[in-house]
């Protein structure tokens, strides 16, 4: 595992050095993410959240294509309220909630499919997701940590402020974070709004 953390973040320090080698130019993203769990994560956690940031550069290696890199946060919680468990001939009550904690590490690549006033892309995202689970039943919880292999394909668009240097970015994000020997697959898909800055 710590050889693969190794890897993952020489390929996201390669790709973000490799951006400032392009024709010019980039992008710089500060986005606040929302998150819709799908798949095993759903079943964890079904509630949407809407605490989460991500900021991400772009570098621009022919007219139309960037690589980069992304750092983000997001926290997905349910609150289950008084709950009644039974295991066996054991009852146990307590007040129930769930949390996630994910923070993805990624490197990116995009294609721009124009570069006029309003800039739609396509890219994905390869990297890994740090994911902190904790399960409570009154003060006792269950907490898994891992690191998990992931992707995070996406499309949105760049609107550009007039004719500054600055506009809006919305894009839509599968993530998902393969699942590892002690801990389950997670995905879900998120919906990202913030500010872009183009140099």
């Amino acid at each position: 595992m710590k050889k693969n953390k190794i890897l993952l973040t020489a390929i996201f320090t390669i790709l973000i050095g490799a951006s400032s080698f392009g024709q010019g130019g980039g992008v710089w993203n500060f986005n606040w993410n929302m998150g819709f769990p799908m798949g095993d994560t759903k079943d964890f956690i079904g509630q949407p959240t809407f605490r989460g940031f991500s900021v991400e550069g772009r570098g621009f290696v022919t007219d139309n294509i960037t690589v980069g890199g992304i750092g983000a946060w997001n926290v997905f919680y349910e609150n289950f309220g008084w709950t009644t468990l039974k295991e066996g001939t054991r009852t146990i009550y307590g007040y129930k909630r769930r949390y996630l904690n994910v923070m993805p590490l990624m490197a990116t690549a995009h294609y721009y499919f124009s570069q006029g006033q309003i800039q739609p892309y396509a890219g994905v995202g390869l990297g890994t997701y740090y994911i902190e689970s904790r399960d409570f039943m009154g003060i006792y919880y269950i907490q898994g940590k891992e690191w998990h292999f992931g992707f995070a394909p996406e499309v949105g668009v760049i609107m550009p402020f007039g004719s500054g240097n600055t506009g809006m970015n919305i894009n839509f994000k599968y993530n998902m974070a393969a699942k590892t020997k002690d801990q389950p697959s997670y995905s879900w898909l998120g919906i990202n709004i913030g500010i872009s800055y183009m140099f």
